[in-house]
């Protein structure tokens, strides 16, 4: 708890130092939100401990919804306005958001009866954490396939991130599932994994580093690279044929 909220004000401190949250909104935001929800809780635990039970779920349910901004703030430094992929991965990107969010919102609450048995909390966490982590994986993927120079900033601050939600996904699944049955100590991973993440992002954001502007997106032709796709897919499809119908 003491070493979680020593990194928090680490973070706050660097990220206001030199107004480096003023080129990263979305994430100092959520950073931001993180901070207050822990003071208000430690304040609620203090003053009235009935209540804390209430704060800790609804603030961390936010939360676990707060965390897309850290995606949002990843994709769109990656792949900024200016960038001739922006128009084609964004549509793309949304479309794999929505259809990802929905099926795990479908999910969450198809669940007979899970409030009487399970955590509700513990399933937006397994749902949303799952998403987030693919978005990340998603995002870097495409960056390296594109050879887009990801600055030290960004790619800190994704890679804790991605690591962080892939953890906690876990630990929630297997606590939910396992229950009181699994290791005694699982649950602990999660919130290890939140202090090694504020650990990651103080490193990478310790000095102002931003992305690269590589001047080689500028000969970047997404048509091109999709009519290359197309026409690597019709041979295979060919070929396919051939083999099938000799």
């Amino acid at each position: 708890m003491y070493s979680g909220a020593a990194l928090e004000a680490v973070l706050v401190w660097r990220l206001v130092k030199g107004g480096i949250y003023r080129h990263y909104p979305g994430f100092s935001f959520f950073v931001g939100y993180v901070v207050c929800q822990n003071v208000a809780l430690f304040v609620s635990y203090r003053l009235a401990p009935t209540d804390y039970p209430a704060w800790y779920w609804n603030s961390g349910a936010v939360q676990v919804c707060l965390r897309f901004l850290v995606v949002w703030e990843v994709f769109r430094q990656i792949f900024p306005k200016t960038s001739p992929l922006h128009r084609m991965v964004s549509k793309q990107a949304a479309l794999v958001t929505i259809t990802l969010i929905s099926v795990s919102t479908g999910m969450l609450w198809a669940v007979q009866n899970y409030s009487k048995s399970h955590s509700v909390y513990l399933a937006m966490d397994r749902s949303f954490g799952f998403v987030q982590a693919v978005l990340i994986l998603a995002i870097l993927t495409l960056a390296r396939y594109y050879h887009l120079p990801v600055g030290r900033n960004i790619w800190g601050i994704a890679v804790a991130f991605g690591m962080y939600s892939s953890l906690s996904t876990a630990a929630s699944a297997l606590i939910d599932i396992m229950r009181t049955s699994f290791f005694p100590y699982w649950h602990l991973l999660s919130p290890f994994s939140f202090v090694a993440m504020l650990g990651m992002w103080i490193w990478a954001i310790w000095s102002y580093a931003p992305n690269q502007v590589a001047t080689a997106n500028e000969s970047i032709d997404p048509a091109g690279d999709v009519g290359r796709w197309a026409d690597n897919w019709g041979r295979a499809v060919s070929t396919a044929r051939k083999v099938l119908h000799p």
